[in-house]
């Protein structure tokens, strides 16, 4: 039995990438955990290097610069979880001939 389409977004919106391993296209939902294991933690790693940069008497750009890169990695994530949920939603799609 396969997992329905509320399932598998459900999946997919707690752990990205299990609603697409579970609906038969493994390939597509590792890329996806591995893509945002790696940009979560490249996200973590910028803002714990560039945190102290946020106050004292520093140029705009020293102490805004790597707020507002967080900020646009946050969004960005955020959207792309999103994205990966509902691909999990939708009916696996039958593969090409030939394959």
């Amino acid at each position: 039995m396969r997992a329905g389409p509320l399932q598998r977004g459900f999946l997919s919106f707690v752990v990205p990438g299990l609603g697409q391993m579970v609906s038969g296209r493994a390939d597509r939902g590792a890329c996806i955990l591995g893509l945002v294991l790696v940009v979560g933690n490249l996200n973590a790693i910028f803002l714990s290097v560039y945190a102290p940069t946020m106050g004292g008497e520093l140029p705009f750009f020293a102490r805004a610069l790597p707020r507002l890169l967080h900020d646009v990695f946050a969004v960005y994530g955020i959207l792309f979880w999103l994205w990966q949920a509902l691909d999990a939603a939708q009916p696996p799609r039958p593969a090409p001939a030939g394959h």
